[in-house]
């Protein structure tokens, strides 16, 4: 029998595999496959855009709207088979996220060991994402509240492909992780590659994480995220960045109802070549510090805020662009599955930076400052 690939769509794929995943799972055990999602939305105000003011319906702030398969299949000695299939969508235009991937945010396979760790291939998440950004205020709140520009990742702009991963066990609250993309490029096996390095150390009410990630040709190696015209903090450095590499450590106290945090991060590219649009030779580097703090008022109702500083060099000609973003939120729980929730963010270009942008959110605005506000809600299942 012959198969038409073609006239397979997007929707009948995604019905075939979650029907085939659910059964499997009915017919083997309960707790083999997991279906689960987040279904984010809201109404978004923006001071300037582009020299306007503008309301957008915005799918995706707090959390990115979301659908997934989790798969675990026991397989004796502690060991166990591994998956995870996760897309991204926007819930107002029924669109599929992440680059028009079926699974964008995470499509993996791998085995997992009580004792030796968790070994995982296939599209992943580098640790400045999964470490060091957990702690910040996208991993609290969401990408209304980035750092400059998004140049550390730490609000996942963009995921790995075609990558190994292994986390350790947690020895005294301690473990460490690894991740390695292969370029794919003949005859040039460093070429496009990336690495990334991670610790995260969590003990009480104290936790502590830090990462190192270096990437090879980024505009290439990783197609999306920071790496584009449109984001008027990068300058278009990714794109003509012969090497990316960031750094970063984050560090979270608990007391009482209270909770602080405080992130640090530097990203440096360099190897730049001026005819691919940054207009410079040489090496660009970010500082950027951050603030955090949140009070549960009672268990249904959270508030918090933020601020971050980012101070850039261009060693090329000596400029010296700075941003400030500062920003609120109240959340307020309806169940343990949802909420509704205000967010505020202002963003100020200081130094020789010109243009305001709270990418990748919202686009840049005419001047040195932006205002962005939302009302959104937000379920799970």
């Amino acid at each position: 029998m012959t198969t038409n690939y073609k006239a397979v769509s997007h929707q009948n794929i995604f019905a075939v595999l979650c029907t085939s995943m659910l059964s499997c799972g009915a017919a083997h055990a309960a707790n083999n496959v997991t279906l689960f999602g987040i279904i984010d939305d809201g109404l978004t105000y923006s001071s300037n855009v582009g020299g306007k003011s503008a309301w957008q319906m915005q799918s995706g702030i707090a959390q990115q709207s979301r659908w997934g398969v989790l798969g675990r299949e026991d397989l004796g000695g502690g060991t166990a088979a591994i998956f995870r299939l996760e897309n991204g969508f926007n819930v107002n235009q029924g669109t599929l996220g992440n680059g028009s991937r079926m699974f964008g945010r995470a499509a993996y396979v791998g085995l997992s060991n009580d004792r030796y760790g968790t070994l995982t291939l296939g599209r992943q998440n580098e640790f400045m994402a999964d470490y060091v950004g957990a702690y910040g205020a996208t991993g609290n709140w969401g990408i209304l509240l980035p750092h400059a520009g998004d140049l550390d990742n730490t609000g996942i702009d963009y995921r790995v492909n075609s990558a190994v991963r292994y986390v350790t066990p947690s020895f005294s609250g301690v473990s460490l992780g690894a991740l390695y993309s292969f370029g794919g490029t003949p005859g040039e096996m460093g070429r496009n590659a990336l690495e990334s390095f991670g610790v995260n150390y969590v003990s009480g009410p104290l936790s502590i994480a830090a990462a190192y990630t270096a990437i090879d040709h980024p505009a290439t190696a990783v197609n999306e995220g920071v790496w584009t015209a449109s984001n008027p903090v990068d300058g278009n450095y990714g794109i003509a960045a012969g090497h990316y590499r960031s750094t970063g450590v984050s560090v979270q106290y608990v007391l009482g109802k209270a909770r602080l945090a405080a992130v640090y991060t530097n990203t440096r590219f360099s190897s730049l070549d001026p005819t691919l649009g940054a207009h410079i030779d040489g090496a660009v580097t970010f500082n950027i510090g951050e603030l955090i703090a949140a009070y549960n008022i009672t268990p249904a109702l959270q508030v918090g805020g933020a601020y971050s500083y980012t101070a850039g060099k261009v060693s090329a000609n000596g400029t010296t662009p700075r941003y400030h973003i500062a920003g609120g939120v109240i959340d307020y729980f309806l169940s343990k599955r949802t909420d509704v929730y205000f967010q505020t963010t202002w963003m100020r270009a200081a130094g020789d930076a010109t243009v305001a942008g709270l990418a990748p959110v919202i686009a840049a605005s005419s001047g040195k400052s932006q205002l962005v506000a939302r009302l959104g809600l937000r379920t799970k299942f």
